[in-house]
């Protein structure tokens, strides 16, 4: 009896260590992520920027608070998805090349691969994340939508084309003001959105979930000289042959520490 007893006790104790069956490390690696993750206070803004094609259409969208990853997510984070879900790597042909290593953002998978990891990672923290909406991506990108050209410590690219440009890892230049990285200039972004054109209507949380026109969605992120907070691009889901990344959001309203 007392055998069985120290047994189970052996059993609990290691499932209470090893939360979804990961390794210590792993779950270390887990609690980080969570920590990545910085407070945006929601608010009104006016998204989109006269001038700029497919974005001048300005319209006002008013936003809840969320909570937005500082940095895009790595090779390294992705890794740790896949490996725990037996599922094959990304990118297994480029991994060798420079500017793939572990800690360069994660590239090389569809809109559907990326908003899986997200939604996985929400459930190991028992956090509602998901991939960011394109107007929670421009508002963070502007820093709570601040008239800036670039989502960087001063709202410009300084230096030349190569200054802010994503060929280093992720977090290798300042941040906004928000303390988020590499949102003008690191990999450019899938965001949950399908593409459609703006509207003039003020709007509330927007999301186009559904399809409209195309079935393709939006990236965000695109390094130009010039107002990179404002451009979008489109991409098949299923496209995996770009080196297109992502970051997540966490969709609680209030700080993550609370």
């Amino acid at each position: 009896m007392r055998l069985f007893t120290l047994f189970f006790v052996l059993i609990f104790a290691n499932s209470c260590t090893s939360q979804h069956g990961l390794t210590p490390e792993q779950q270390a690696h887990l609690e980080q992520l969570k920590r990545n993750f910085v407070f945006v206070e929601g608010g009104t803004f006016v998204m989109g920027k006269r001038g700029i094609p497919q974005a001048s259409s300005v319209h006002e969208v008013t936003l809840d608070s969320y909570s937005i990853s500082k940095y895009e997510t790595t090779f390294k984070d992705f890794d740790l998805y896949t490996t725990t879900n037996g599922l094959d790597s990304i990118a297994p042909r480029w991994r060798k090349n420079e500017g793939m290593g572990p800690d360069f953002g994660a590239a090389f998978m569809t809109w559907f691969a990326a908003r899986d990891y997200c939604i996985w990672l929400g459930k190991q923290l028992q956090l509602p994340i998901d991939l960011p909406t394109e107007a929670q991506w421009e508002y963070a990108a502007r820093s709570r939508g601040l008239d800036v050209q670039h989502a960087t410590n001063s709202g410009l690219i300084e230096g030349g084309d190569k200054d802010n440009y994503g060929d280093g890892e992720v977090g290798s230049y300042p941040p906004n003001p928000l303390g988020i990285y590499d949102m003008s200039g690191g990999r450019p972004e899938w965001v949950r959105d399908y593409a459609k054109a703006y509207n003039e209507k003020p709007r509330v949380n927007p999301v186009q979930d559904t399809v409209y026109m195309s079935k393709n969605k939006i990236v965000r992120g695109w390094h130009t000289l010039s107002n990179s907070v404002y451009g979008r691009g489109i991409r098949a889901p299923e496209f995996d042959k770009d080196i297109v990344g992502f970051r997540c959001v966490c969709n609680q309203k209030n700080q993550l520490d609370e």
